[in-house]
């Protein structure tokens, strides 16, 4: 994107923004990923007590 001009106040301060958030996003998305592993290993534990429990009924 280097096109010879340096970059102005303002575009110096979107960057660094715009920085800011891709990391704060960045870890928001790692989070979420975790919370859905977890919740995912969570459900199919029960599932798979649940149909344990029904096969000796």
């Amino acid at each position: 994107m280097d096109d010879g001009h340096p970059l102005t106040g303002a575009e110096r301060a979107e960057l660094a923004w715009l920085r800011a958030e891709n990391t704060l996003l960045r870890v928001q998305r790692d989070i979420l990923t975790r919370i859905a592993a977890d919740y995912a290993r969570d459900v199919d534990a029960i599932l798979r007590s649940r149909a344990t429990g029904a096969s000796h009924h």
